[in-house]
């Protein structure tokens, strides 16, 4: 006589668990509630669907588990096994084999959407496939993703989606993340061109270390395939390479003296594609005193020195902060100088001056074109009519000292200084953050983001080693203040930084 009876496993209520590996039959949701205690009442609900399921309503054809479950099962029943994947906590390696995956469709030409909601969990698999291979493979994945994409302009986020975002920001603090973080921001910096204005894994990128063919082209005005042959020629890049212009990277330090001596002087409208700007925007910062020719002739258009355009485009990206939309209040530099009636020049020099802290590098797009700041900043900073200072909000944001109620709790304890204004907006009295008081909090406190800055060293980096020193967060009878940090302990283990803020 056979009899029919139910049970519970604790792996199926693992989320990265899809099928039973003992029965081979995916798992189904049999009920729904909204109220945890009523969610969690399993009696009331299961006597509900009890009849559905001894009467085989429920079930689906059996499914063999793929080789993601087979290592999850293993490692749910035994623990740990030998492999690099088990030497990492079960959460994180489970969440990397998905964003591995989500990324891998690219090699296949599908996006997440072109997949089912039903079908997803094969995601798993997917990322699983390469994962357990170590490093090394993640690693040649990483660059046969890369391979896809023939220039920068997209990003690391459309190169490798999900993958990235996912790491730079939502799992940024979380140190079981860490060794995959690791991953990426290696080979990123093994292979990527970047300089100022890009970012790595959520922090700016400070200083150029690698050139490709094509940055370096842009930076001197030298035709691409002329510096392949002459960089080639110096044993700064494999002859026989077969990578494009964009992927053809060397040591930008070493090639330095090379290219200053390559330098070509360039017309006006090359200049002009080089910093990523219209003809009317170039116009206007011509006439603004912002960008001037290297030589004062009528006998040569060539008059513009491309170092002069990347040298105007570091220092207004430098510690720029990356944009998917320009939501909310930010708006192109000439957008914004047109709402205030001031020319681009203006703002640009204030930007350069380290009074406007909220600048934007807008993703697809490139040099000047690329270059948002925040409106309200800049009418705050440069209007007829503004505010003494920042918001609370806003200085925050710019600081990067995590949600403004932090910040505001540390002026209500009296921590830091604030100015108490009327609003010119809505005419009610609020706290602002004027020049002196901004001083005043710099003084004291950095932010992971200004810490960064100061030291020219990635975030983690720095927390890792002020962790060492056992330096945490700033507290004060066990209130959260949000991402500050005293100043005097930091330079006490880190030492004073050359350039502060």
């Amino acid at each position: 006589m056979t009899i029919n009876t139910m049970g519970i496993r604790g792996h199926w209520s693992v989320p990265h668990v899809a099928t039973c590996a003992r029965h081979e039959h995916p798992l189904i949701v049999l009920y729904r509630d909204p109220h945890a205690t009523a969610r969690y009442d399993n009696a009331q609900h299961l006597s509900a669907v009890t009849k559905s399921i001894l009467g085989g309503e429920l079930d689906r054809p059996r499914e063999t588990p793929a080789s993601f479950e087979d290592w999850l099962e293993d490692r749910l029943l035994s623990g740990p096994g030998p492999d690099w994947l088990s030497g990492h906590p079960l959460h994180a390696a489970s969440v990397f084999c998905r964003l591995l995956g989500i990324a891998l469709l690219r090699l296949d030409g599908l996006r997440l959407d072109h997949i089912a909601d039903e079908s997803r969990h094969s995601l798993y698999a997917l990322g699983f496939e390469v994962a357990q291979g170590g490093e090394d493979a993640v690693r040649r994945a990483l660059i046969r993703l890369q391979e896809l994409v023939d220039t920068l302009q997209d990003g690391p986020k459309k190169t490798y989606p999900a993958l990235y975002d996912r790491l730079s920001h939502d799992y940024a603090e979380n140190p079981d993340y860490a060794p995959f973080r690791r991953i990426l921001r290696d080979h990123m910096a093994a292979t990527w061109p970047l300089g100022p204005g890009d970012e790595l894994l959520g922090e700016p990128v400070h200083e150029r270390r690698l050139h490709s063919v094509t940055t370096a082209s842009r930076e001197t005005g030298v035709d691409p395939r002329r510096l392949r042959k002459q960089l080639s020629a110096a044993g700064l890049l494999v002859e026989d390479s077969v990578l494009p212009d964009s992927w053809a990277v060397f040591d930008a330090a070493a090639a330095a003296p090379i290219l200053r001596d390559l330098i070509v002087l360039v017309a006006a409208t090359e200049f002009r594609e080089i910093i990523g700007a219209t003809r009317s925007q170039f116009d206007l910062l011509v006439a603004d005193g912002v960008l001037k020719p290297s030589l004062e002739t009528s006998e040569t258009k060539s008059v513009w020195d491309p170092r002069a355009g990347t040298a105007f485009l570091t220092g207004l990206l430098r510690g720029a902060v990356q944009l998917r939309q320009p939501q909310h209040s930010w708006e192109h530099i000439s957008k914004s100088a047109q709402r205030l009636k001031i020319g681009p020049g203006v703002i640009i020099r204030a930007i350069m001056d380290g009074q406007l802290r909220r600048i934007g590098n807008l993703e697809g797009r490139t040099g000047y074109s690329a270059v948002y700041v925040d409106h309200d900043e800049v009418a705050r900073l440069l209007g007829s009519e503004a505010p003494p200072g920042h918001t609370i909000e806003t200085f925050a944001k710019s600081v990067g000292a995590g949600p403004p109620v932090g910040l505001r709790r540390l002026i209500l304890d009296g921590h830091t200084p604030a100015t108490r204004a009327i609003n010119p907006r809505t005419n009610a009295e609020q706290f602002y953050i004027t020049t002196a008081d901004a001083e005043a909090f710099h003084a004291k406190y950095f932010t992971p983001r200004t810490m960064a800055n100061a030291y020219r060293r990635s975030w983690q980096s720095l927390r890792i080693e002020l962790q060492q020193y056992g330096t945490g967060q700033f507290r004060r009878d066990d209130c959260d203040y949000g991402r500050i940090f005293l100043r005097d302990m930091v330079e006490c283990c880190l030492g004073k930084p050359q350039l502060h803020r």
